[in-house]
C-alpha cells in the first residue's frame, strides 16, 4: 500500500489568501500570532493577519484549532489599528491590532488562536490558523518556542510547528552555513521532544492497524537505485490526532485491509507509552508518522528501548523485533500477485531471512507429572522417572511434524494460557527434528512456516548478506 494521500499542497499551506476568494465577503478570521496584557489595564493586544472586515463594536468567536473547530466564548472589539492609526474599520490587515476585554476568554489565548465570525467556512478557519502558526514559530520566531508557548501548545499544535519548520527548512535554508544548519538541527530535535512529550501525555491518538496482521500498519517505501540495488525505507506506523482523524476520515475509511483503532491514554499517561514501546521494541517499527507524512520521528526519539543489561540472561525477555518486523510486512503485502509485490515479497524476504538463523524463539511447554517447578536460579534440572513435558507438536507438511513457537511472550499468549512455560529454542536447533510454526496466531498471514529445506535456504541468504559490504 502507497502510504497515504490527504491532499496535501507542496507549499506549506493552503493560504488565507487562497481560501478567501471562495469565501463570501461577510466571513471573518483573524489567526492570532501574538498577544499582550496592556500594562496594568484590563485590556488584551492581539495581533494577527485579518481576513475580511472587521468593525469596532464586532463580536467575534474564539477556537483553538489544535484543540477543536468548537468556540470556547467571544470577543467583542473595543479598539483597532493597522499599527500605524487607529481606525473604526479594518479590511484584510496583514498585521492587524484588535484590543480586547481581558476576560476569561482571553485568557485561553494563545498563538494560532482564531478569532472568526459565526458565518465562517471550515477551510479558511483551518488555514488561518497554520498561518499564524507559521508566521508566530517559523518567521517570528526561528523554530523556537518559549516555556509558555510549550506549556499551551496541544499535541497537534506542536505537530504542525514541526511540520512547518520542516518545511521551511527544506524550502528557505539550504544553502545556509554549516552552523546555521547545526542549530536548525537541534531547533528540529528540540520540537520532536516537544511532540513526544505531548503524544505521551495525550488522552487519546488514533493508529491505523492491518486487519490481516492484527497489528500496527507499517509504512515502507521501496527504491530502485539502479546498480546500487534496492532501498526499504524504515517502516513506520501511522498515528494521528483526533481532529486529524476525523478531518481525513473518510480517507482512512476507505483503504482496504485496514481500520483504524483509537488508543486511549491511561490515568497514569503509561498506555500511550506502552503502545508505542510494543510497536518499536517487539514489532520492529523504527518511527512514527505523525498525521502526514511530512513528520516522522524516530523510535529511540520517542520511547528508550528496554535495559536489559543488568539481569541475568536467563531473565531477559525474548524479543525478536527484527524477525517480526519483515513478518508484518510480508503479512501486510499479501498474495504478491503483482510484479511490483513479487519484488517486494522477495525484499523482505530477503531480510527476514537475514534475521530468523540469528534469533531465540519460544516454545511453549507445558509441565506434565513428576517435572520439577521452573526456577530463575537453577541451572540444572533432576528429572525423575516418568517426568513429562507436552510441547505444541502437531502434523506438518510433506510428512513431517512441525511444532509452535513465538517471537515473544504477547504471541505465545495469544495462542497459550498461564497452563504454558515457554523454553527459549535457538533458530534451528530442532529444525532437524520439526519444521517451525512462526507466529501461529488467529493472525495466520502474521506468521510463517519455516520447513528443513527453508531454513537451510535463509541460513544461506543470511550469510551471504552478512557478508556484503555495506552501502
Amino acid at each position: 500500500m502507497a502510504w497515504f494521500n490527504f491532499g496535501k499542497k507542496k507549499e506549506k499551506i493552503e493560504t488565507a489568501t487562497e481560501v478567501v476568494k471562495e469565501i463570501s465577503e461577510t466571513s471573518t478570521c483573524l489567526g492570532v500570532f501574538d498577544f499582550f496584557t496592556l500594562g496594568k489595564s484590563d485590556q488584551v493586544l492581539i495581533l494577527g493577519r485579518l481576513k475580511g472586515n472587521i468593525k469596532l463594536g464586532d463580536r467575534l468567536q474564539v477556537c483553538n484549532p489544535g484543540e477543536s473547530f468548537e468556540s470556547f466564548g467571544e470577543l467583542t472589539v473595543e479598539k483597532l489599528s493597522n499599527g500605524k492609526e487607529d481606525s473604526n474599520l479594518l479590511t484584510d490587515e496583514p498585521l492587524a491590532h484588535i484590543v480586547v476585554d481581558a476576560s476569561e476568554v482571553a485568557g485561553r489565548l494563545k498563538k494560532g488562536s482564531v478569532l472568526y465570525t459565526s458565518n465562517i467556512d471550515e477551510r479558511l478557519l483551518l488555514s488561518s490558523y497554520t498561518d499564524a502558526l507559521y508566521t508566530s514559530f517559523v518567521e517570528m520566531q526561528n523554530g523556537d518556542m518559549s516555556n509558555e508557548d510549550y506549556l499551551r501548545a496541544s499535541l497537534e499544535d506542536s505537530v504542525e510547528i514541526l511540520r512547518l519548520f520542516l518545511w521551511d527548512c527544506r524550502e528557505n535554508r539550504q544553502n545556509g552555513s554549516e552552523e546555521e544548519y547545526q542549530k536548525n538541527l537541534a531547533k528540529i530535535a528540540h520540537l520532536e521532544e516537544v511532540v513526544r512529550d505531548k503524544l505521551l501525555e495525550a488522552d487519546e491518538v488514533y493508529v491505523i492497524y492491518s486487519q490481516l496482521t492484527g497489528e500496527p500498519y507499517m509504512f515502507s517505501k521501496t527504491y530502485d537505485r539502479g546498480d546500487d540495488g534496492y532501498l526499504c525505507t524504515d517502516p513506520l506506523i501511522h498515528l494521528s490526532t483526533s481532529r486529524w482523524y476525523h478531518h481525513y476520515k473518510e480517507t482512512f475509511d476507505s483503504q482496504t485491509n485496514t481500520q483504524v483503532r483509537r488508543i486511549e491514554n491511561t490515568e497514569d499517561k503509561e498506555a500511550i507509552k506502552n503502545f508505542l514501546g510494543s510497536a518499536f521494541y517487539l514489532n520492529g517499527a523504527l518511527g512514527i508518522i505523525m498525521n502526514s507524512d511530512d513528520v516522522c520521528i524516530k523510535a529511540q526519539s520517542l520511547v528508550e528501548e528496554p535495559d536489559f543489561s543488568n539481569l541475568p540472561e536467563i531473565q531477559v525477555p525474548v524479543r525478536n523485533p527484527d524477525v517480526v518486523r519483515w513478518l508484518l510486512l510480508l503479512g501486510q503485502l499479501g498474495k504478491p500477485d503483482t510484479e511490483d509485490k513479487q519484488l517486494v515479497d522477495r525484499l523482505y524476504y530477503g531480510f527476514l531471512s537475514k534475521a530468523v538463523p540469528k534469533a531465540k524463539f519460544l516454545i511453549p511447554v507445558r509441565r506434565g507429572e513428576n517435572f520439577p517447578e521452573a526456577s530463575d536460579e537453577a541451572k540444572e534440572v533432576m528429572l525423575e522417572r516418568g517426568a513429562s513435558l507436552d510441547l505444541p507438536v502437531r502434523e506438518g507438511k510433506d510428512g513431517r511434524q512441525a511444532i509452535s513457537l513465538f517471537t515473544d511472550w504477547k504471541r505465545l499468549r495469544m495462542v497459550f494460557d498461564e497452563e504454558w512455560d515457554g523454553m527459549i529454542e535457538p533458530a534451528g536447533n530442532m529444525i532437524a527434528m520439526f519444521d517451525y510454526i512462526v507466529n501461529g496466531t488467529e493472525y495466520l498471514q502474521a506468521g510463517c512456516y519455516i520447513s528443513q529445506d527453508s531454513f537451510k535456504e535463509m541460513e544461506k541468504i543470511s550469510a551471504e548478506l552478512n557478508d556484503a559490504p555495506k552501502q
